[in-house]
């Protein structure tokens, strides 16, 4: 099998010389790699970008619902929202494995990111950034969710090398420092290759950018790189144990005497192990973990072939001696030979890869040599066609390592000539003096490579998840993102969560994240996961704020989850919470669908801060003018007890006085305060009237049971007489107790109806400047005034006509007939709530009650 620079005649072991070789080039690039000497001080970003230089594999060092206003002017019944179904969030997708998918623990993690990158991004938006991607893709490895980590890493590790970066592939150079050309950075002949190698990679934006996916692409794959370490097996820490014994007792070959270029095939188990170590050298080669193959072989008896994995390395300097500041030149002269090398090796082992080792899951050795050569190489060709490097993460990593190691290559050889052309007598450390035709013709044989970019890469590259779609398109910048969201269609809880979170990255134009961020928040809402769903409202378009919170309010009952609801709101969304409080209760009231319990309930949202009082008591009158309507005077009782605070309208006024606009806010408060007034004391009436007629039916339940006396046998004539006089007196008070109650009542229930009917201005009555404000309340108080007034004025008839027929007391037909006086009076404005035909039967009653008035003895004047 072909090797590097082994002696064509080896007498002592061909182990031990080859441990004795490459213990020397171990400590040639160990001392190279000691050229960071002062690692605490570096600058973070240069360090960085140095660190993405050395994974190059040539180098190892250390290897819309109402609005408030419209309430104000508006609370049409009629206007109310479409039915209840029509109000919901847009549901999120159904999983087959629900629990899994709802990943409450992820959706915190996440919630926390975006908390922190909101906190943070305007002050510096680099660190915000960072943070918000590295939680994410801590969060989803957390949960399994490898791809989509991966994600989130590559755009983590984009943003640290600037957020320019995440732009597009060419990213704009930084205006404040002007960046040096090739051919002026190629040109500084002093500079050795490995110090003008790493100033190319890292002064250009794109390439740069490029060396930040190469590295993100190995490290993604230094996760599931498999293998065994020689070291725990005597005999894999051998080289090719079985054929060295097979070669020595053979009769044909000199004993003692191994040429390791000799065509001999591998005995025994030497094919499996020598299989399973190449296949973890490739591993590590395509996670940028060179060292560790190099390591590997080592460990495996084979420090020739680390020697060879290693020619990469770039001539650099090193201090040899501190104290006399001596240099030593360190690093491979010949690269471009070596490329030309491994390019020869990585061909000529070339073979059908589709063959397998009889009784394995593992390819010939020479399969994974190949590959390992021609990713040392740059051999772009080799590398696609192998069945070994198949999936999307392995097409993406050998485009943009051969991008990577060609701007090494021209590098390189525009260095060299540089140099020659710059030198007098003696050829620059580092650089042969004349002129190589390795150099040529590597340039030549990768050519092709030159048109290659991000574009064709993507267009290449197998896609078989929402997450590598993703992928190709960070690679291609933020309006590939935003083209590929708005045209992603989710199909899992998971990739709902992903895709809303990828479009809350800030500056990333498009027009989907309602579409994304709206089902998102329904899938919170659905798991009861309250506390994370105003953050995410607040990043929805001005014009869904208020329409998406409103729907999460109207689907939250509890009293606890309505607080923790408001308190997030008011934290998150406090321009807008008024509004969404408002068009909450608004809506719950309006909609036909919601029961009156849902609806008394809905009051209150607007009771958690004094600041809503005024609003609070205008969607009272507005549910109190719907229920009375309807005849619902219970429920009407029930709003004003339970569910108006009583201080309430104090609290307006006092906070009236507080306001600078205090002359319109007061007038505005003052009509919401007289209308809430006025209801109330119909409401009260109507309560009063009906206590009026429960203590008249008791009264009447109660004369009729007492009946005649109980008869009690056996009794002297004078027992009889004592119980009889027992009897009557009991009668006596239980009568008197009676009417005493029921006049009571009477009284009570008299008062109540004429403060309304005698209401200052006239009940419910809008003077023509608020109806023109308010059409529409206006509109509903005078149809609710014209059903009311009659029906409060029949009560007050029939209060008197009853009690009069009870009691014959005159003074109850007096006042029934003093009641056409109030009626007629103007400022009363009764009598345009009357109909002729009611006014008639008004009249009618007043006549009768002079005739009952008189037929008691009254006089009339």
């Amino acid at each position: 099998m072909p090797r590097f620079g082994l002696d064509d005649s080896m007498e002592d072991d061909p182990v031990d010389l080859a441990e004795g070789a490459y213990s020397q080039i171990s400590s040639q690039l160990a001392a190279w790699s000691g050229d960071d000497t002062n690692d605490d001080t570096m600058d973070i970003e240069s360090h960085r970008r140095k660190s993405l230089f050395t994974r190059a594999g040539f180098v190892r060092p250390p290897l819309s619902s109402p609005k408030l206003s419209d309430f104000k002017k508006s609370a049409n019944p009629t206007q109310a929202l479409a039915p209840s179904s029509t109000l919901a969030l847009p549901p999120p997708p159904s999983d087959g494995n629900a629990n899994a998918s709802s990943r409450p623990q992820l959706s915190e993690s996440y919630h926390a990111s975006l908390s922190t990158l909101l906190q943070s991004y305007s002050s510096d938006p680099s660190v915000a950034l960072q943070s918000y991607f590295e939680m994410l893709s801590k969060g989803a490895s957390d949960e399994g969710l490898h791809d989509e980590g991966n994600v989130w890493s590559l755009l983590h590790n984009l943003v640290q090398g600037g957020v320019e970066m995440l732009t597009s592939p060419n990213p704009p150079p930084d205006p404040s420092s002007p960046t040096p050309t090739f051919g002026e950075i190629t040109g500084n002949v002093a500079a050795t290759p490995e110090v003008v190698t790493q100033s190319v990679l890292t002064s250009d934006p794109r390439t740069f950018r490029r060396a930040i996916i190469l590295d993100w692409l190995e490290s993604c794959a230094a996760e599931h790189v498999v293998y065994v370490d020689p070291s725990v097996s005597h005999k894999k820490s051998k080289m090719w144990p079985d054929t060295l014994s097979s070669i020595r007792s053979s009769s044909s070959e000199t004993k003692g005497s191994f040429d390791p270029d000799t065509n001999h095939s591998l005995k025994g188990t030497d094919v499996i192990d020598e299989a399973e170590l190449l296949s973890a050298c490739l591993q590590f080669i395509r996670a940028g973990k060179l060292q560790e193959a190099c390591d590997l072989c080592a460990k495996a008896g084979q420090p020739w072939r680390a020697a060879s994995f290693a020619g990469g390395n770039l001539t650099g300097e090193v201090v040899v001696d501190v104290d006399a500041g001596s240099l030593a030149v360190v690093g491979n002269p010949n690269f471009c030979l070596w490329r030309r090398v491994c390019w020869s090796l990585g061909r000529s082992l070339k073979q059908n890869a589709s063959k397998k080792i009889m009784g394995s899951s593992l390819y010939p050795p020479s399969t994974y040599e190949s590959l390992i050569y021609a990713a040392l190489s740059n051999d772009r060709d080799t590398l696609l066609a192998s069945p070994l490097l198949p999936s999307f993460f392995d097409k993406l990593w050998v485009n943009f390592r051969c991008l990577h190691n060609r701007t090494i290559d021209e590098t390189v050889v525009a260095h060299n000539k540089a140099r020659r052309a710059a030198a007098t007598t003696f050829a620059y450390p580092g650089t042969p003096i004349t002129e190589d035709k390795s150099e040529s013709e590597q340039l030549s044989h990768t050519a092709a490579i030159k048109s290659v970019n991000e574009n064709t890469i993507v267009a290449t590259s197998p896609v078989t998840t929402v997450y590598h779609s993703a992928i190709k398109s960070i690679i291609l910048g933020l309006d590939a993102v935003g083209a590929f969201v708005q045209g992603c269609k989710y199909e899992s809880i998971d990739q709902l969560r992903f895709l809303a979170h990828l479009s809350l990255i800030p500056d990333l134009k498009m027009g989907v994240k309602t579409s994304l961020l709206k089902p998102y928040i329904s899938h919170l809402v659905d798991m009861r996961m309250l506390e994370l769903v105003a953050v995410y409202v607040s990043m929805l378009d001005e014009d869904d704020i208020v329409d998406t919170y409103v729907r999460v309010c109207l689907v939250t009952e509890d009293v606890a989850e309505r607080r923790l609801v408001y308190n997030l709101g008011t934290e998150h969304l406090p321009g807008q919470m008024e509004e969404i409080l408002s068009s909450s209760v608004a809506n719950t009231i309006l909609s036909p669908a919601n029961p009156s319990s849902s609806k008394l309930s809905a009051l209150q949202w607007l009771t958690f801060d004094d600041s809503y009082a005024l609003e609070l008591l205008t969607k009272a009158n507005l549910l109190l003018r719907q229920l009375m309507t309807e005849g619902l005077f219970e429920t009407s009782q029930t709003l004003v007890v339970s569910h108006v605070p009583e201080a309430t309208v104090q609290t307006i006024r006092d906070m009236v006085e507080t306001k600078e606009e205090a002359k319109d806010l007061g007038d505005e408060a003052e009509s919401v305060i007289w209308e809430y007034e006025s209801l109330v004391a119909s409401v009260i009436a109507i309560t009063k009237y009906t206590l009026w007629k429960e203590t008249l039916a008791k009264a009447s339940v109660a004369d009729d049971a007492s009946g005649d006396p109980l008869q009690v046998h056996g009794l002297t004539l004078e027992e009889k007489e004592i119980m009889d006089k027992m009897n009557a007196r009991e009668s006596r008070l239980a009568s008197s107790s009676k009417a005493k109650d029921l006049a009571e009542a009477a009284s009570e229930s008299v008062a109540a109806l004429q403060a309304v009917l005698l209401f200052s201005g006239g009940y419910l009555n809008m003077n023509a400047e608020e109806e023109q404000e308010n059409e529409q309340r206006a509109s509903e108080i005078n149809h609710l005034r014209v059903s009311l007034v009659p029906l409060l004025l029949n009560m007050l008839m029939h209060v008197h006509f009853t009690m009069g027929q009870q009691t014959s007391d005159r003074s109850y037909y007096q006042a029934a007939m003093e009641m056409a006086v109030t009626v007629a009076k103007p400022d009363t404005f009764i009598l345009e709530c009357l109909s002729q035909e009611a006014v008639g039967e008004f009249m009618e009653k007043v006549a009768e009650a002079g005739n009952k008035y008189v037929g008691l003895g009254g006089t009339l004047g």
